[in-house]
């Protein structure tokens, strides 16, 4: 039932992820990403991890009392987010078989044409009863 949330998984940490050892890479994390599964829809948030160095002794001491630690560590969202709806996976790039189709996806065309249809039965009725007041 969840296999294609192991195949976005695999997904995700070639597209995401830095390859060790490339020159670019820094020797630390400074940012995080965060991707939730949520309403068959995967949610993805940028972080920064903020690290807050006390300005003083008494300072030290409380944020030592309250987080077991000398520095407080936090997370803050910097963007960019987004929401990703997945609709079909294929086995291919861009084509080949298909591995998760989402039966819950309604597209858009398919949308504007339930709105388009339900206007014209509106008129539709309007000019029946049209009809049926010249009869009477």
């Amino acid at each position: 039932r969840e296999a294609h949330l192991k195949v976005l998984k695999e997904l995700f940490i070639d597209v995401f992820g830095t390859p060790r050892g490339h020159p670019k890479s820094k020797p630390f994390v400074d940012r995080v990403m965060a991707f939730y599964y949520a309403d068959n829809k995967i949610w993805v948030r940028n972080y920064q991890i903020l690290e807050q160095q006390p300005t003083n002794a008494m300072e030290a001491h409380l944020v030592k009392k309250q987080h077991g630690q000398e520095q407080a560590t936090s997370l803050v969202e910097i963007g960019p987010r987004f929401v990703m709806d997945p609709i079909r996976i294929f086995r291919g790039s861009f084509g080949g078989q298909t591995l998760f189709q989402n039966p819950s996806f309604v597209s858009p065309n398919e949308i504007r044409a339930m709105q388009h249809k339900r206007k014209s039965n509106a008129y539709v009725q309007r000019k029946e009863s049209e009809k049926k007041r010249k009869i009477r």
